[in-house]
């Protein structure tokens, strides 16, 4: 049983909250990081044959293609706001009493 010899210390149990913390908080980037990440390690592990270099390449630009698309995503939200003039239709205002 893989439970029984579990051995967890206060570190790892910290590692492991603060990387769930943030698979919440920032699925998109933590996701594409994922991806990035187990294709370097594919690449690395496997041997350099065109054949099962294909799927760490894949995961490599999959990973990459994510984190841009955010990225992207995310300047172009910043750039609309800043574009989009505040408005004050909040009834409590004190402008619209």
């Amino acid at each position: 049983m893989v439970l029984q010899n579990l051995d967890l210390n206060l570190r790892d149990v910290v590692i492991f909250v603060m990387l769930v913390w943030l698979f919440i908080r920032y699925t998109w980037v933590m996701s594409s990081l994922t991806l990035l990440l187990s294709g370097v390690a594919l690449l690395v592990l496997l041997s350099i044959d065109i054949y099962y270099s294909l799927l760490p390449l894949a995961l490599i630009g999959l990973g990459l293609g994510m984190l841009l698309h955010h990225y992207q995503q995310r300047q172009l939200a910043l750039k609309r706001q800043a574009r989009t003039p505040r408005t004050y239709t909040n009834k409590q205002d004190e402008l619209h009493l």
